[in-house]
């Protein structure tokens, strides 16, 4: 169980899936700050909810979506998989299926979600401990879909997403021991966190897009400061793999 202190986008959270929270995992932004909560670290605010849900569960986590209040949204971009009330927004991807059904054939496809099963953890707030408001993905599994995610734009603006790359950073600094101790019975995930340490410490287009978030988001004083960070992050992190 991860215990967090709520912010009012958590509590929302907790209300909207605590009836569907069997069914859904939530990564993202969202699972990002849940995992680093507690630590002194700079964080760009989130109104989202990205959640990874099954084929089987889809119909279940829509009804319930719009039975609470939550419309489609009306961008072409993306209405097919996010639904909105007011500032709150909830973005849905799937695991691959060879025949999706609507709504869910409509998700993004990330063949990671069909492994949070494994990779999850139950979130409770300060407080109350032992009441799980809804699981989330773990830091290493955020590390993983992040890696996936490396080098995407940003629908209509097609600037780059630098927050893929600070995010992982901001992980392999604060929980890197716990990470590598979490995947160190399961190969496959131990060499997929490992290729997004050295790609993020190794790789021109990773390194700077964290670079000029850390510094951007004021987590470092310059992009000096902050590529020291994060090469010294990745370096210890590998290190703690061996």
């Amino acid at each position: 169980m991860k215990v967090v202190s709520p912010n009012a986008l958590l509590r929302a959270a907790a209300e909207l899936l605590g009836p569907v929270r069997a069914d859904v995992t939530v990564i993202g932004a969202l699972a990002v700050q849940i995992a680093l909560d507690g630590h002194d670290v700079a964080l760009t605010p989130t109104g989202d909810i990205d959640a990874g849900t099954s084929i089987e569960r889809a119909n279940r986590v829509v009804a319930h979506l719009e039975a609470s209040g939550l419309k489609r949204s009306p961008e072409p971009h993306e209405w097919r998989f996010t639904w909105i009330r007011g500032d709150l927004k909830v973005q849905l991807v799937r695991a691959f299926h060879p025949f999706p059904k609507p709504p869910a054939n409509g998700f993004p496809v990330n063949n990671l979600v069909a492994e949070l099963g494994r990779y999850r953890w139950g979130v409770a707030f300060e407080g109350a401990p032992d009441e799980r408001v809804f699981w989330a993905a773990t830091p290493a599994a955020v590390i993983a879909l992040k890696e996936e995610a490396f080098g995407r734009t940003r629908p209509i603006t097609e600037e780059p997403v630098d927050r893929d790359f600070s995010d992982v950073a901001l992980l392999l600094d604060n929980e890197g021991e716990r990470i590598a101790r979490e995947v160190a019975g399961d190969a496959q995930m131990r060499a997929r966190v490992r290729r997004a340490a050295e790609r993020l410490g190794g790789e021109a287009e990773a390194l700077e897009g964290a670079v000029r978030q850390l510094a951007a988001s004021g987590q470092e004083q310059t992009p000096r400061e902050a590529e020291a960070m994060v090469r010294r992050a990745c370096n210890d992190f590998i290190a703690d793999l061996v």
